[in-house]
């Protein structure tokens, strides 16, 4: 109860001058003449006012000798210490944890060092994106926040930024951690001098979650934090590569997905994600660090993973290895092709159909592999290409795919290769892979090309 308002309440209330007209001395009360009936209401009213004010003061005072007695709230001694340091900074208080990780931490089965060694034209052929061509690797930040909601709002809080960034050869995990609502600008302010010497940043999903909340934090709390240099967000890039086989199996790409069909590494007694914004507003309420020590945790298990997927997605652009699912080396040959590197989609795309996989697969694969050459401009290695598909699908159980391998055959053959005779075969094998007209005005322009040919 705020019982400095509460006085102030009190102290405005019309008390005195009732008081007088109440306390007016008997002699005078019986020398005066009798009163109207208005007037005795109105008195008695007074006296009620008086009353109660009286009550109120009386209870007043009994709130302040609580008060007095009683010792002031505070948080009580934590079970569990809360990690890191509380440091002063120009801009306020801020919590700060530091972990430093050796050069040969692994997560999963891959050493996260090797980010190091990621080319930055690798890194933008994965993202889509020739900005990242640029940017020195091993000054990358890796980003991820812990937040009291999904909502992305306004009333939204990142109550604790991580960053990951190395230090020679060590990946350096650095957190800051909100004690309470209001205390966000020496946070911002750090992850601002943080960003100024990153040549990118690099998020999973933090392109649509993390970076749009920090700016609307940064904004609403006057803070100048400017757009990263560059931004590699993994979550569309890992969806690209490993999306066909992770996305089938697990449900989606999530991070704990991906680090389990990819990195090899089955997190153990991880935190919900569900129950973390409960465990900071219980923390704010007055309860121990108790609850908050596995939110870290978690935290720090992102971090660590980003830097470990970063290797293991540039590890399968630059080389086909045995490890390799077949759908990951299609995945590399789709995302090289829209990045404009055919070769590598051809090569991919060849190692993808060879790699073992099922029929569906590998014709999906020589189907690509045939567009590369067609951009190449050699209409009969992608002939090649799709007969061999076309051949996959007689011996296998993908035979729905034959339809739409005859209709590519037939415009190879028809508008490349000028043979009608083979493209009219083709045609009339691929029926239900166009809308009934097309492929019925498909069939009588073939039959009048290969009329007129034989005339000629």
């Amino acid at each position: 109860m705020d019982l400095s308002a509460f006085r102030r309440k009190l102290a405005r209330l019309p008390g005195a001058a009732a008081k007088a007209t109440v306390a007016a001395p008997t002699a005078e009360r019986d020398a005066a003449p009798a009163a109207p009936p208005a007037a005795l209401s109105a008195a008695a009213g007074d006296a009620e006012r008086l009353a109660r004010i009286a009550t109120l003061r009386s209870l007043l005072g009994e709130l302040e000798e609580r008060q007095r007695v009683r010792p002031a709230r505070a948080r009580p001694e934590v079970a569990v210490a809360l990690p890191g340091e509380r440091i002063e900074t120009a801009h306020g208080p801020l919590h700060r944890r530091r972990i430093e990780l050796p050069p040969d931490h692994t997560h999963g089965r891959l050493p996260v060092a090797r980010a190091l060694s990621v080319s930055a034209p690798t890194l933008a052929g994965l993202a889509l994106d020739p900005a990242l061509a640029a940017i020195d690797p091993r000054r990358v930040l890796y980003l991820d926040t812990e937040t009291t909601g999904l909502s992305g709002g306004t009333g939204t809080l990142p109550f604790l930024i991580g960053m990951a960034f190395f230090e020679d050869e060590s990946l350096v995990v650095e957190q800051l951690l909100l004690h309470r609502p209001g205390e966000e600008r020496p946070m911002l302010h750090a992850l601002r001098e943080r960003m100024e010497r990153a040549s990118a940043v690099v998020t999973y999903n933090g392109r649509s979650f993390d970076w749009p909340l920090l700016r609307t934090r940064a904004v609403m709390n006057r803070v100048p934090l400017p757009p990263p240099a560059a931004h590699l967000d993994l979550y569309p890039a890992t969806r690209r590569v490993v999306g066909q086989r992770v996305g089938k199996d697990a449900g989606g790409v999530r991070l704990v997905h991906v680090e389990r069909e990819v990195l090899g590494l089955t997190r153990h007694g991880d935190i919900d994600g569900a129950e973390i914004p409960e465990r900071f507003w219980a923390f704010v309420r007055g309860a121990d660090a108790s609850g908050l020590a596995p939110v870290l945790e978690h935290n720090v298990s992102d971090l660590v993973a980003l830097a470990a997927i970063v290797v293991a997605l540039a590890e399968r652009w630059d080389a086909v290895l045995p490890s390799h699912a077949p759908e990951d080396v299609l995945g590399v040959a789709r995302t090289a092709l829209r990045a404009g590197d055919t070769a590598r989609a051809g090569r991919w795309a060849e190692a993808a159909a060879e790699a073992g996989g099922d029929d569906a697969l590998a014709c999906e694969a020589l189907r690509l592999s045939a567009h590369v050459h067609r951009r190449h401009a050699d209409p009969a290695a992608a002939l090649a290409a799709l007969d061999r598909a076309l051949d996959r699908t007689l011996l296998g159980a993908s035979g729905a795919l034959a339809p739409r391998l005859q209709l590519e055959r037939s415009k190879l053959l028809e508008h490349r290769l000028r043979a009608f005779g083979p493209a009219l075969d083709a045609a009339r094998g691929s029926s239900g892979a166009e809308p009934p007209e097309g492929h019925a005005r498909r069939l009588a322009r073939l039959e009048a090309k290969l009329r007129k040919a034989s005339r000629a």
